[in-house]
């Protein structure tokens, strides 16, 4: 089962770069935006919980397929921390 998962995850993963590369090199698209990042979020939430009996290659496959879900979480928490404290967040 977890076999499947990971690749599920991983076609996923691929796919949603297709997209993010599609979407820089014809033209920006909200659709494919908003279904590159659905995608990436799906493909983190499918990937299996972790196993002792993993191998190597498991762990750099999930850092690989993590860093987009991470980098659109910092994204949002920091744009949730500006807008949180409005009055003295900026100073231009």
């Amino acid at each position: 089962m977890n076999s499947l998962r990971v690749f599920l995850s991983s076609l996923i993963f691929i796919l949603s770069c297709y997209f993010l590369i599609d979407l820089l090199l014809y033209g920006f698209d909200w659709l494919l935006l908003l279904c590159s990042l659905v995608g990436f979020v799906c493909a983190h939430y499918l990937w299996p919980p972790k196993h002792d009996d993993e191998t190597s290659w498991y762990d750099t496959v999930e850092v690989v397929i993590e860093f987009p879900f991470r980098a659109i979480a910092l994204l949002l928490r920091g744009l949730a921390k500006i807008f949180k404290n409005a009055d003295s967040g900026l100073d231009l």
